[in-house]
């Protein structure tokens, strides 16, 4: 099996990697490749392409495992800061580079980054003024989108739907819902944030700092969806999973979800309280709901009591409370240091060593029932265990079990969902998209075997008229030549020679314009009258001759690569680009049936809870667990696309975004220099035509094997000059 290469970080192509630094021979960047990209290939493409497809939280989890398991390369860093900012490259019309876009604006600049700063650390010279250059150039339009930002006007309430369905290509029914909501809302005094009309004037590519805006100025966020998909699409997750990250900051926001089953709503979702929307009144009892918790915000705002601040010394007890209260809005840091105070006084706290525990794990006591860990590997767990008494460890080992449930249950998961994937596509065929996929590698085969029988016809025509052209010829000339030499008059001799040569000069050319059958008889009829004249006039002979010789060549080189004249080109043409449009489909077919993966993946998901008897949504799909089976899937047509790259780029060279690799032949080389030895130039012939003949796919240019066949029409013209002369 052939080992995948490297993509560019930019434009996604084929690097063609020598050294560790490598310029793409597609868009132009700059890719600086380190020791550990040579080991982690797949999982760097896969990543690529998940940041090419603005999934940049996936993105970002693969950099972050590789980053695990190795020493930090300047390359891993980069990429990993590019999730962080949100940053697609896209062509400039202008000039065709790939520049930086930013589609998460965030406070922090790049420049202080610490990814951003580690990588410029252990990053080459070279490689470190590539990356300050592009760096300030983010940071260009960090600055200008968060001025933008900080100029508009704060929102109450932020509206997260999904616009369009990617399947069929039209809007959605949450798009009617928001915009329900929208009204409601908006009737009731507040500040709404809904992009069908807010961002209505906005353009496509200036969306990104007024969603910052309105993400980090809104209270409330409402994720709407009809399906379970739609929660999941790139620019919906996005938003959320932003929004839930300010939560963590600021513990004055609040989600709110509506869709058609709670069941189906991400991990993310599971403690929150979702609004069916098939009830009756939903959008109104949402509105409702949301109106509620902004009115109760601003009534606790202005009555809180202006106090004066008292320094006082505080009670580890309430240290406890403000740690434990730290812990769970998440302010890691904060309840760290109070955490390290208390267990200063109190070395011997097993509830405190239990919240440290927590908080280095990101948890809260809430939630930690959900996580799917071997608490027991964990220090400050081991140190709560043997000072906590007889209840509360108990209560600890009883936690951590469920925790360890969860994780084997995870792993037994993550195994089956692998191995049914692996199944799944083991009998693909025997699936819709399978039967539909074979139908269209079938037609494919027989569209090729179409293009390969008439380049095959297209060759042998050349090559044999080309024959009998030059063997027409090269008799003549003997002829002329032994006529003369024993003295016998041209009027016997020029005769001669075109009644025993015409024949085979005329079929040779009406063999190589056989793919036209006007320019064949035009063509032949020429050649053959000129011979005629020849004989007639032989005084005029080497006029006439000259016009035998040169004619064909002309025209054949003026109507060869013409679709247009030359009807086998045209067919060749024809069922190419109906085998690109046939890959095309084969492609859509095999990107569909790799999507339905993730829905196979939640039914069986659904089943695993079913079976398991698990109620809460602890269990979660990793996107990694069936990339093997998607790689398969989607491998359908890249591997059917590699086999036929060459016949395509045959006759539609740079079609599939790559170029057609023709260099000179070394055969054709050869012949031209045979042409210019005596007694070798019939050599010199035969390798070109047989340079030209054997290169099935056009993958040489043939120049200086065309040369030489013209070297040869010269020799002709050359030779019946020289012998007549009058």
């Amino acid at each position: 099996m052939e080992t995948e290469a490297l993509n560019c970080r930019c434009c996604g192509g084929v690097l063609k990697v020598e050294s560790n630094l490598c310029q793409c021979t597609y868009c132009g960047a700059t890719n600086f490749i380190s020791n550990v990209a040579g080991k982690y290939i797949n999982q760097l493409n896969r990543a690529n392409k998940l940041r090419q497809a603005r999934e940049f939280d996936n993105a970002a989890r693969i950099y972050d495992n590789i980053l695990e398991e190795n020493v930090a390369t300047p390359d891993i860093l980069w990429y990993r800061t590019l999730c962080e900012y949100g940053i697609e490259y896209v062509p400039d019309p202008i000039s065709d580079k790939y520049i930086p876009t930013l589609h998460r604006v965030k406070e922090e600049s790049i420049l202080e980054y610490h990814c951003y700063t580690e990588a410029l650390q252990l990053a080459t010279p070279e490689h470190k003024e590539s990356l300050e250059k592009e760096a300030e150039y983010i940071n260009k339009i960090q600055i200008d989108y968060l001025n933008i930002a900080r100029n508009e006007k704060p929102y109450d309430v932020f509206i997260c739907y999904k616009e369009t369905d990617d399947a069929t290509g039209e809007k959605t029914e949450d798009v009617a819902l928001a915009q329900q909501l929208f009204l409601d809302l908006s009737s009731r005094g507040f500040k709404v944030f809904f992009a069908k009309i807010t961002l209505q004037s906005k353009l496509s590519i200036d969306y990104e700092p007024y969603i910052f805006a309105a993400l980090k100025s809104a209270k409330a966020m409402v994720v709407l969806g009809t399906k379970a998909e739609y929660f999941m699409s790139v620019w919906v997750k996005n938003e959320w999973g932003r929004f839930l990250k300010m939560m963590q900051d600021d513990l004055t926001k609040q989600m709110f979800f509506a869709c058609d089953d709670p069941d189906e709503l991400p991990r993310a979702f599971v403690t929150k309280q979702a609004q069916i929307l098939g009830e009756e009144g939903a959008i109104r009892n949402l509105a409702d709901n949301v109106e509620r918790f902004l009115r109760k915000r601003i009534t606790k705002k202005q009555s809180l009591p202006e106090t004066n601040k008292v320094e006082r010394v505080r009670t580890v007890e309430e240290m406890y409370e403000d740690a434990l209260q730290s812990v769970r809005a998440r302010e890691h840091i904060k309840a760290a240091r109070t955490i390290d105070v208390i267990l200063s006084k109190e070395p011997e706290s097993a509830k405190t060593f239990w919240l440290k525990m927590l908080n280095g794990l990101k948890s809260t006591p809430s939630n930690i029932v959900q996580l799917k860990i071997d608490l027991a590997q964990n220090p400050d767990f081991v140190k709560a265990i043997d000072y906590a008494d007889e209840d509360l460890k108990n209560e600890y080992l009883e936690i951590a079990k469920i925790c360890k449930r969860n994780m084997e249950e995870q792993i037994e998961f993550d195994s089956l969902l692998e191995s049914e994937s692996i199944r799944y596509v083991n009998e693909f065929d025997k699936t819709e998209f399978g039967q539909e996929a074979i139908k269209e590698k079938e037609n494919i085969k027989k569209l090729a075997g179409k293009v390969d029988v008439n380049n095959f016809y297209l060759r042998c025509t050349f090559v044999i008229g080309t024959i009998l052209f030059f063997i027409g010829n090269v008799i003549a000339i003997i002829m002329l030549k032994n006529g003369m030499e024993s003295g016998a008059s041209p009027y016997k001799v020029i005769p001669l020679s075109v009644l025993v040569t015409a024949p085979i000069i005329v079929f040779g050319t009406a063999i190589l314009f056989s793919y036209n059958i006007i320019m064949d008889i035009i063509i032949s009829a020429i050649v053959f009258v000129m011979m005629i004249l020849s004989a007639v006039f032989p005084e005029n002979s080497d006029f006439f001759r000259f016009i035998t010789v040169v004619l064909p060549a002309i025209v054949y080189m003026g109507s060869n690569n013409s679709f247009k004249l030359n009807r086998i080109r045209y067919k060749i043409l024809k069922n190419t680009i109906e085998i690109k449009n046939s890959l095309d489909k084969l492609k859509r077919i095999t990107e569909n049936a790799a999507s339905d993966m993730s829905r196979f993946a939640s039914k069986l998901l659904q089943e695993f809870k079913a079976n398991k008897k698990i109620e809460q949504n602890i269990i979660e799909i990793h996107d990694d667990d069936y990339y093997i089976g998607q790689n398969k899937l989607t491998g359908i047509y890249k591997n059917t696309e590699a086999y036929y790259e060459s016949l395509i780029n045959m006759t539609l060279p740079g079609e599939q975004g790559g170029r057609a690799d023709r260099t000179e032949s070394e055969y054709g080389i050869i012949a031209l220099v045979m042409s210019f030895i005596p007694g070798l130039d019939v050599i010199g012939l035969a390798i070109a035509l047989f340079d030209i003949f054997k290169d099935k796919y056009r993958k040489h240019t043939h120049i200086t094997a065309v040369a030489s066949l013209l070297l040869d029409v010269l020799v002709l013209i050359a030779g019946y000059l020289i012998l007549i002369d009058f």
